[in-house]
């Protein structure tokens, strides 16, 4: 765990780094970046992940008999009744009814002989009150057949069975439920009932709780990354639709792992349930969104209303949030394919082939695993995409850095260059006083000014010295474009300039402006990269 909080800070180190490079090491920067986050979640998954290796048995699908409770009796039917039949468990439906449920539950020698607590597993939407072998063993929340009697009961539960009601062979287990409280009516509320050992019921779900929790450090880690990009690159639409793209699906996986956390109401599964098809849809809709807008469509608003519809009515139709959740998602992939797919043909770009092998391995994924992409699938591939699209977008944006500092050194090139034209035809004139006495000097006259104490030294090309009565701030503001602040205590006509020097005696200042007259000009190291580059640029 320390370990991968190093990590995290050596990324964090690294990513700032890259952040005052140029082009020339960006990329190189960004790779270490990725590279090291990649290595810190292996590590991190492997320093903390368990196996979750437990003895469970199942109650026996064949042996499920249901009958619709009547009335508010809690005793258990002969389940001889009429209106008692077999079902298949994942058919069992207590929703806005109550129900008694029996089961046989297959118990073996080699399980008896485990020294651990056994409990009773009741993964369901429902509340509930168990029987094992004729015993009662507890209640989750109060089931009943009126709505308003009912308490509503956890989602995952377990019943503790004490050792001497385990028998070899066939074990009875029954079960009273009822479910009046759910917002929503689901395809199959009962999903797991059987023994085990006895333990936390999110237990069940945490077989890749660490890697999960990696892959959201993955996702709120590029999520920043790409708040940082939106705000500094010029692209800022695409930049901002792939951190929505991050941020959804961050909210998604919170929510799926949510159940390996947290215990919680059975109500509140709708809720959950809802919530992951909604972050689903927003993920799949700002997906084909950024497409459209980082490969420039001409016809944006078509193809987001006709995705949104169709989006709309597959999930509508679809059974089971496992589908819906992945209809959400395979809907505006399968669009974005199709629209990169098209421009790829009418463009022939490498680039645009590999994205469309990319849209192209992300729908066929939905596809092969339709029932269970949403559960992990998903997020695997959303974090690789992710990934992918945030070092092309830093890779972007350290060119973009790159042309507006070229951009900005031709504009002052050519500033100063017009300063110089204007200089010659209409020379400026700089308003000296001192002791009382004002003064005019033509600009182009003056080699450099130095400041010293409460006056400032005026150097003339003839080599003449003037006094000014103020402060080296006041005779900047005077002057032109043509001349440049090289140290605090020094500005310079970048006419006079022959060359500058690397300081080769190591004091304080970066290096030395060598004049036509002689003289040597000392430049701050701060602004020594700048100095170099105008007065190159004015040398040529």
């Amino acid at each position: 765990m320390l370990y991968s909080v190093k990590c995290i800070i050596f990324m964090g180190k690294t990513y700032e780094r890259y952040e005052k490079t140029d082009k020339r090491y960006g990329d190189l920067i960004m790779k270490k970046v990725i590279f090291s986050g990649i290595l810190c979640l292996l590590l991190f998954f492997i320093s903390v992940n368990k196996v979750y290796a437990q003895s469970i048995i199942s109650i026996d699908n064949e042996s499920i008999v249901v009958c619709l409770a009547i009335s508010a009796f809690t005793t258990p039917p002969t389940f001889d009744e009429d209106n008692c039949h077999s079902q298949h468990l994942s058919t069992v439906d207590p929703q806005n009814k109550a129900i008694w449920l029996k089961a046989n539950l297959p118990v073996t020698q080699r399980y008896l002989q485990r020294q651990q607590p056994s409990g009773l597993f009741v993964f369901a939407k429902m509340s509930s009150e168990v029987f094992f072998n004729g015993q009662r063993l507890g209640n989750n929340g109060t089931p009943d057949v009126l709505s308003n009697k009912e308490f509503v009961g956890q989602m995952d539960v377990r019943f503790y069975v004490p050792p001497k009601l385990i028998k070899q062979g066939d074990n009875e287990v029954i079960i009273y439920a009822s479910s009046h409280h759910g917002f929503i009516s689901l395809a199959s509320p009962i999903h797991f009932i059987g023994l085990a050992e006895y333990d936390d019921p999110q237990s069940f779900f945490q077989r890749d709780l660490w890697l999960l929790l990696s892959l959201l450090g993955a996702l709120l880690l590029g999520s920043i990354a790409l708040a940082t990009i939106a705000f500094q690159s010029e692209d800022k639409k695409s930049t901002l639709l792939l951190l929505l793209m991050a941020v959804l699906s961050s909210g998604q996986l919170f929510i799926e792992v949510s159940r390996a956390l947290f215990s919680y109401s059975y109500p509140f599964q709708d809720l959950r349930l809802i919530t992951i098809t909604l972050f689903a849809l927003g993920f799949g809709f700002s997906f084909l969104a950024f497409s459209l807008q980082k490969y420039n469509s001409s016809h944006t608003k078509t193809w987001l209303l006709s995705t949104l519809l169709l989006s709309m009515l597959a999930v509508t139709l679809i059974p089971g949030f496992d589908g819906k959740t992945a209809m959400a998602i395979l809907v505006p992939t399968l669009n974005s394919l199709i629209f990169i797919s098209a421009k790829y043909f009418k463009e022939r770009d490498k680039k645009l082939l590999t994205v469309v092998c990319i849209y192209a391995f992300f729908s066929l994924s939905i596809v092969l695993t339709f029932s269970s992409f949403h559960a992990n699938y998903f997020y695997y591939i959303v974090t690789a995409m992710i990934t992918f699209f945030v070092i092309n977008k830093a890779n972007e944006l350290v060119k973009e850095k790159y042309l507006r500092k070229k951009e900005s050194e031709q504009v002052l090139k050519l500033q100063l260059k017009l300063e110089q034209i204007q200089q010659k035809s209409t020379p400026t004139k700089l308003k000296l006083t001192s002791a009382g006495k004002t003064e005019f000097l033509l600009t182009q006259d003056v080699e450099y000014c130095k400041a010293a104490g409460d006056y400032v030294e005026i150097f003339l090309v003839n080599k003449q010295l003037s006094l000014f009565s103020g402060t080296l701030k006041a005779i900047e503001e005077q002057l032109p474009a043509t001349f440049i602040k090289v140290h605090r205590s020094y500005i310079v006509n970048l006419e006079q300039v022959v060359s500058i020097l690397s300081n080769k005696q190591g004091a304080t200042s970066g290096g030395l402006l060598m004049l036509q007259t002689g003289a040597e000009v000392p430049v701050s190291r701060r602004i020594l990269p700048r100095v170099r580059e105008v007065v190159k640029g004015n040398v040529e």
